[in-house]
């Protein structure tokens, strides 16, 4: 390899490999375990809609106004209304190189390129988005940009989605594993 070379690749992995050596916690965004369904991440056709696609998170739910927490320390990447489904939403950059979603947010307390600490208020439960007709909640989700290829067989949730869904699991966690048990 030339020397130009190396003096990037190296640093490059060395980023790399530090976001996966920074240690996650568990935690509720808000609510307890007890305010959301454990069957619901990958739920085929909870999210029927015009896509068909399964459910790429868990709904917790409460009343309008709850003060939504970060689950993770982060950078946060969006922090504002998304067109469309998720209405006003929150993106955070956690360890591992994870993307941690909040969507259908009433308020959003957060500010995007800014540092967020673990428990830390980031908005407030709400019903924005494709929510506006159901109770309110936080769809709270988990994205990895580096695919888990292993995952392309899995097979998650209660109902199957059909498998031209399946490349999905690679990029979409089971936030429930990174909830208070």
């Amino acid at each position: 390899m030339k020397k130009r070379t190396k003096r990037i690749i190296i640093p490059i992995l060395a980023i790399i490999l530090l976001g996966y050596l920074i240690p996650e916690r568990k935690a509720m965004p808000c609510g307890t375990t007890a305010d959301f369904n454990h069957t619901s991440f990958w739920h085929w056709p909870w999210t029927r809609g015009t896509s068909g696609h399964p459910h790429t998170g868990v709904d917790i739910f409460g009343r309008v106004g709850t003060p939504v927490h970060s689950q993770t320390g982060g950078i946060v990447l969006y922090a504002r209304e998304m067109k469309g489904k998720a209405g006003n939403s929150v993106l955070i950059l956690g360890p591992k190189w994870r993307i941690h979603e909040y969507f259908h947010l009433n308020t959003i307390e957060a500010k995007p390129f800014t540092l967020v600490m673990p428990g830390e208020q980031i908005a407030t439960l709400g019903k924005t988005g494709n929510a506006a007709n159901t109770p309110a909640h936080v769809h709270y989700g988990i994205v990895t940009p580096i695919p888990y290829v292993w995952r392309l067989f899995a097979d998650e949730g209660t109902c199957n989605p059909p498998k031209r869904f399946n490349w999905m699991l690679m990029f979409f966690l089971d936030p429930k594993d990174h909830l208070i048990p």
